[in-house]
């Protein structure tokens, strides 16, 4: 009998520091904690078309950057980018600032996310139907080939969803020095639709 009480003491002890233990947890964690939204990966993330149509000629234009008409229409120098996400899988849409509308900022917010290294800079951009055309300069194309294939691909995506959204366009043909990006996986000799 004596043995019977001892043992039903320590079930309730122990009854009682399990239930401590849970209302302690539940307490901690905040009541409002958002749920994450699920990732999900693009259809085609490193397979760019390939197709011949839409190509704009090899030739550079002396044509200003493009400029949208209005760029914030709020008044706030924020824009949106795209970042890997943290698995480093797929990219995702992000709201940053942006010290004006011109080409090298949204190529600074997207150095300023990690999406980009530094020292990337715009050359030239020009817009003709559908097609954006950027010039990047050298430090673009080394780190395109320093990447391994994953990285390469965000890095592309990064620049051509930001800049496809950003002016409009349906295709991003991207340039290094006025020549065709090679990254020693991939000849750049075409424009790449966004894939967001």
């Amino acid at each position: 009998m004596k043995r019977s009480k001892v043992i039903i003491a320590v079930i309730a002890i122990i009854a009682v520091v399990a239930a401590a233990c849970v209302y302690g947890y539940v307490r901690s964690k905040p009541a409002d904690e958002p749920e994450k939204p699920a990732v999900t990966k693009p259809e085609n993330p490193t397979t760019p078309d390939d197709s011949n149509s839409g190509k704009p000629s090899d030739s550079k234009t002396n044509e200003p950057a493009v400029q949208p008409e209005n760029p914030n229409p709020s008044g706030t120098e924020s824009v949106t980018i795209y970042v890997p996400d943290e698995q480093g899988e797929t990219l995702t849409p992000t709201g940053a600032d942006a010290k004006d509308d011109s080409d090298q900022s949204l190529v600074d917010a997207l150095i300023a996310a990690s999406s980009l290294p530094e020292g990337v800079k715009v050359q030239s951009s020009s817009l003709e139907n559908g097609t954006l055309t950027l010039d990047m300069n050298a430090a673009f194309g080394e780190a395109i080939r320093a990447s391994g294939t994953a990285g390469e691909t965000l890095k592309i995506y990064a620049l051509v969803n930001t800049f496809a959204q950003a002016r409009g366009a349906t295709a991003v043909l991207i340039t290094v020095d006025g020549k065709v990006l090679e990254s020693g996986h991939e000849v750049y000799d075409y424009a790449i639709e966004p894939n967001n």
